[in-house]
């Protein structure tokens, strides 16, 4: 007979200790349902002390020692994660962090890193990374980079915001029109 409780599983980082993401859960709940931040940091901090490069648990930990204003410590985390993988909410939370340390270049560089990566599905993000460039290039006396930006941004955002109208409301005009027009030709009356 085979024992199959195993204390670890691979996923496409590594090796990750089931224990690890035990606590990674157990966080996920102390921070969204029970407002605990503290307990759940000590819990994310034991799992990336079992598992290093648990890029869950790296995230999470980064984002609410950004909530606890220990900006170079979530920091130091973002960098870390983006060691393990980059994705745009990774680039956009250390462009975040280098902004609230007044690090207005390095936010720019990672803003643009964040929107090479992001796509466009998700517009409320796109908004804020973006928000959070042209506020670091208004910081750093670069007005007319930071109107680009803004114009560019603005342009993407209402030939996206049409496309979705087109999209899901062009069949339902289609057709109420279609129909409109057949009730007008067979000259029926409602009495």
């Amino acid at each position: 007979m085979q024992n199959t409780n195993k204390t670890v599983y691979i996923n496409k980082f590594g090796i990750i200790n089931i224990k690890s993401e035990i606590l990674y859960r157990e966080a996920e709940d102390d921070l969204f349902f029970f407002n605990k931040l503290n307990s759940a940091q000590k819990k994310l901090e034991q799992a990336i002390k079992l598992t290093p490069r648990h890029l869950k648990s790296i995230i999470m930990c980064g984002d609410i020692y950004f909530l606890q204003g220990k900006i170079k410590k979530a920091l130091d985390l973002y960098l870390k994660a983006s060691s393990i993988k980059t994705n745009a909410k990774i680039y956009a939370s250390i462009a975040n962090c280098y902004k609230s340390l007044n690090q207005y270049k390095l936010a720019v560089k990672y803003c643009d890193e964040a929107l090479k990566q992001l796509s466009y599905d998700n517009l409320s993000f796109f908004s804020q990374v973006t928000e959070l460039k042209i506020d670091s290039l208004l910081n750093l006396g670069q007005f007319n980079r930071a109107y680009l930006t803004f114009i560019q941004a603005k342009n993407i955002l209402n030939s996206l915001s049409i496309n979705i109208i087109n999209n899901l409301n062009y069949d339902i005009l289609r057709e109420k029109i279609q129909k409109r027009k057949k009730l007008h030709n067979s000259k029926l009356r409602i009495v």
